[in-house]
């Protein structure tokens, strides 16, 4: 996604207290340097559901 998105989707999971990371295995580990992309990260919902939202800058 473009990276205004990406932005916007990182101030909401912080703003919410959301735990967020770098690998599927550990989607609570705070970081958004990704092996794919320049930034990209991993979150759960509510119901367990594992999400990730890459961005290229």
């Amino acid at each position: 996604m473009d990276p205004d998105t990406f932005d916007a989707i990182l101030t909401r999971l912080r703003d919410g207290g959301v735990p967020y990371g770098n690998d599927p295995r550990t989607p609570d580990n705070g970081r958004v340097d990704h092996p794919l992309c320049a930034r990209g990260l991993f979150f759960r919902d509510d119901s367990g559901n594992l999400y990730e939202v890459m961005s290229p800058a």
